[in-house]
């Protein structure tokens, strides 16, 4: 076979990205007969005789060696600075034979673009035996087919991925991106920790958690992306956002509302289990948090109108943290002239020190941000409004989301 484009090209056209000068596509190739090709490859790919094999252990797993290999075996190593090429003098890795066909075998599991090669690393076993046999369904149909079939980004697969796997994610999960040919050798890795990607798989799973990924969905889409393919980006590259995200999105509905949004229970539960579960904030500062969203949202009283709940989102923006606390400190006067029985003041000194405090690992900004959206879910829960409200509100519709995030929110559910 000499044309990558034809129905059985598949290998050939992969070669020239991972496997360059190799028997397959060496430039000499073009001045030989098929017959003569045709032994090179089988050559190249069969197993060298036993009494070829050096007395050296396997680099990968220390099983006896068959040989030596490099750079039209190997693709690209750990580091982007390593060239994969046999240095003058050296015999290149020493390889068994069942690691030296999981190098030829990387394209059958890896999402082909063309260019770069994107591959799924995870520690967790379980976990890569699921990526890696959906992704070579995927290639099987490219292969049959003899044409690209329709493929989300890599990050995106990765994510629907995640989200459709049935058992605790017990590791990170890396997208590595690479190609290994002559002209442009790339190597470069995005990590998700494996809170995170537990997190994400935990959206589909808990029902509770599914109202408030659809809305993340929505606050992530563009004009130019859908909401998971925006989704997925930041979930490998800022997934510090997520929060700030999903404030943001719950403002908005609601200014638009003109009342506290209806989804915003789901919101501030999603929020601050990502808090909790994904940057490890202790539970019983979150439940600091939401008891002084309580009492904040016991406030907002019927005769008021909606440019209060409008100032109040205002205090939020960046860089208004001591309009808030000045806020705070005078509501405080009304709250002591109104206190329940109990007490409790409207924020105690530790619900300060968490909101403020520069010394809380840099976490006042998320605090603050979930003490957003906690205000607004209680307020719904309340079943408060402004005086000037609109009439109706419609309900969110989680099935009401671009076609594309709906496939994204229900990759879990088949088998």
């Amino acid at each position: 076979m000499r044309d990558t484009k034809a129905e059985a090209g598949f290998l050939l056209k992969c070669s020239y990205s991972l496997w360059p000068n190799s028997k397959m596509n060496h430039p000499r190739n073009r001045k030989l007969p098929d017959a003569d090709v045709t032994a090179a490859v089988r050559g190249w790919r069969t197993l060298p005789a036993p009494e070829t094999w050096p007395e050296a252990g396997c680099v990968l797993c220390g099983a006896a060696a068959v040989g030596f290999y490099g750079k039209s075996d190997v693709v690209l190593a750990e580091s982007v600075a390593y060239r994969n090429s046999t240095p003058r003098g050296h015999s290149g890795l020493a390889l068994c034979w069942p690691c030296l066909c999981s190098f030829h075998a990387i394209p059958f599991g890896s999402q082909l673009s063309g260019g770069p090669s994107t591959v799924v690393h995870t520690w967790d076993e379980r976990l890569s035996a699921h990526v890696t046999g959906r992704q070579v369904q995927r290639n099987g149909l490219l292969i049959t087919a003899g044409a690209k079939p329709a493929s989300p980004p890599p990050a995106t697969a990765a994510l629907a991925a995640l989200r459709g796997y049935e058992h605790r994610v017990t590791a990170g999960v890396e997208l590595l991106v690479f190609t290994n040919n002559n002209q442009d050798q790339v190597l470069t890795s995005h990590a998700v920790d494996q809170p995170l990607a537990e997190w994400l798989r935990t959206t589909t799973r808990l029902p509770a958690r599914r109202t408030g990924f659809a809305c993340l969905l929505r606050a992530c889409r563009t004009d130019k992306n859908s909401g998971a393919q925006n989704l997925a980006w930041q979930v490998f590259h800022r997934p510090e956002s997520l929060p700030g995200v999903l404030s943001s999105y719950l403002s908005d509905r609601t200014e638009a509302c003109g009342l506290p949004a209806p989804e915003s229970p789901a919101v501030a539960e999603l929020t601050g289990s990502y808090l909790h579960e994904v940057m490890h904030m202790e539970e019983k500062d979150l439940a600091e948090i939401r008891a002084t969203a309580q009492r904040i949202a016991a406030l907002f009283k019927t005769e008021d109108t909606g440019g209060k709940l409008t100032g109040f989102h205002a205090l939020f923006r960046a860089g208004r943290g001591a309009d808030l606390r000045n806020w705070l400190q005078r509501h405080s006067v009304e709250w002591v002239l109104t206190r329940p029985q109990d007490g409790a003041p409207l924020i105690t000194e530790h619900g300060f020190e968490l909101l403020f405090s520069p010394g809380q690992d840099g976490n006042a900004w998320f605090f603050r941000q979930y003490l957003l959206t906690s205000v607004l879910a209680e307020l719904h829960r309340r079943g408060w409004q402004p005086k000037d409200a609109k009439t109706a509100v419609e309900d969110f519709d989680p099935d009401a989301i671009d076609p594309a995030d709906t496939e994204a929110l229900e990759e879990g559910t088949s088998p």
